[in-house]
């Protein structure tokens, strides 16, 4: 049975639990996927839990009987089993953000600047980059992932119970840094310097951006 499958049969399951028992279900799936246990055998525990659980309700048992008083602790020594799923860490993810976003800077700059000697005989706009351009583009990629990953959080797949509400707060201070950087561009963007850059250069940052992403961010 694929993910997917599972993933549906566990909602179908969990719709004919008890208000309690579908609670605690919810309160263990919530654990178990935000676990460091692959996703095919994630949903194959749950959905045996959930098979185990609908049994044990037509005998007269809930949820705590049958699991204990916390949801989190029935999958605790399979968790701890489980080897560290390869990824990143927090650091290199807040260093990778800007690092692509000013990769692909240069590379826009390398394209159209090319593009524009081979068509005009000048790179114009595209042959030169202001300080507050790399400065805004860093931290402006940030701040974009940043809330785009705040409302992918707010999500949930196929009906599956969600994590948890969307922050206002952290929206709001994602909104407030925005605002600044910009008000801030507008403000010191004349005084800051803006260097001429040949559209070779930009190639040349864009190519060991790209090298850098590999070697330095890519899983282990």
């Amino acid at each position: 049975m694929k993910v997917k499958d599972m993933i549906k049969e566990n909602n179908r399951l969990r719709e004919q639990m008890t208000p309690f028992n579908r609670s605690y279900m919810e309160d263990m799936i919530i654990s178990l996927r935000a676990s460091r246990i692959d996703k095919l055998r994630t949903e194959d525990l749950l959905l045996e839990a959930a098979q185990t659980l609908l049994k044990a309700q037509a005998k007269g048992k809930n949820a705590k009987q049958v699991f204990g008083d916390s949801p989190e602790e029935y999958f605790r020594e399979v968790i701890n089993e489980t080897p560290e799923r390869p990824g990143l860490s927090g650091r290199r993810i807040a260093l990778m953000i800007p690092w692509v976003a000013l990769t692909w800077l240069f590379g826009v700059l390398a394209a159209g600047g090319l593009i524009s000697e081979w068509t005009t005989g000048s790179a114009g706009l595209f042959g030169q980059i202001s300080l507050f351009t790399i400065a805004s583009v860093g931290l402006g990629s940030f701040i974009f992932v940043g809330l785009i990953m705040k409302w992918l959080g707010s999500l949930s797949e196929d009906d599956a119970p969600k994590p948890g509400q969307f922050d206002l707060k952290s929206l709001g201070i994602y909104i407030g840094s925005a605002v600044i950087i910009v008000a801030a561009g507008l403000l010191l963007g004349r005084w800051l310097p803006t260097f001429t850059l040949s559209p070779w250069v930009s190639l040349i940052l864009f190519a060991a951006g790209l090298i850098g992403q590999r070697l330095l961010f890519r899983r282990k």
